[in-house]
């Protein structure tokens, strides 16, 4: 009796440690597993290192298979490895049997949608049409850009080889102009832009500003900082900067007709 006694206690003290000597290894797995690196984290810290003056956007999957995108604010979006140790900064083209055509990645346009939708209106300077509009195209723009002024004088008729042509708003499109300076902040033409959205008629010094002439210096509490920031992460890198209703983003200036026939109005 005192033998199977001793016996039991012997094996339900190995049980014991037997137990113990299992999880021991699983729960240092699982704390492995909770100190591994996402991809994502993995990615946005190597990039830190190297480039800690930028500030990336969210790494997400890209349309190529194994790359994820990274936005860089102002600046080109990132194709990414997983591992963070390389990177391809461009553009996506699909390949047809037409030919080239540039992709623009449905999740970004997506994004692009709902933060123009969620802008306050009160806070871009507007030029309407005089009857309803067909379309709003926001656009950012700089004071000192020289096609940003092109697309601004060509707002109404506007005089071509001597021939009369249609502006945006005699076609029916809504330019709402958001800010985007740039030499960045604080810079003169910040301040220009500065001065243009806190001026009592708005729309009047945007277009004396725009044709050289002098408006009063002014400050107010004012959105130029929040939409130049807002820019670079839509993938804003210079002006004017396009945006349709769809999300799409065009880059550059584009003539009224030709704007309307890409809206298709």
């Amino acid at each position: 009796m005192i033998k199977t006694l001793k016996t039991l206690g012997f094996m339900a003290a190995a049980g014991f440690s037997l137990a113990a000597f299992m999880a021991a290894p699983y729960a240092a797995a699982q704390g492995e597993l909770l100190k591994r690196k996402t991809v994502e984290e993995t990615i946005l810290e190597n990039l830190h290192k190297a480039r800690p003056d930028i500030n990336f956007g969210q790494p997400r999957p890209s349309m190529i298979k194994g790359l994820y995108q990274v936005q860089v604010p102002g600046g080109p979006v990132l194709y990414v490895t997983p591992e963070g140790d390389k990177f391809i900064a461009g553009e996506i083209f699909g390949i047809d049997s037409t030919g080239f055509a540039k992709i623009e990645d449905p999740y970004v346009i997506e994004e692009r949608k709902k933060a123009l939708a969620s802008l306050d209106s009160k806070n871009s300077i507007n030029f309407k049409p005089k009857g309803k509009a067909k379309a709003v195209v926001y656009v950012f723009t700089d004071i000192d850009c020289g096609y940003c002024r092109k697309l601004h004088s060509q707002m109404h008729t506007y005089n071509e080889g001597g021939q009369q042509k249609p502006g945006y708003n005699d076609l029916g499109i809504e330019i709402r102009y958001l800010a985007y300076p740039r030499a960045g902040i604080p810079s003169p033409s910040a301040d220009k832009l500065i001065s243009t959205w806190c001026a009592k008629d708005k729309q009047d010094a945007m277009t004396k500003l725009k044709s050289d002439q002098a408006v009063p210096n002014a400050t107010c509490d004012n959105p130029v900082a929040a939409q130049f920031q807002l820019g670079g992460q839509l993938g804003v890198n210079g002006t004017p900067a396009l945006f349709l209703p769809d999300g799409k983003l065009m880059p550059g200036y584009l003539p009224p007709e030709d704007l309307a026939k890409t809206l298709g109005i």
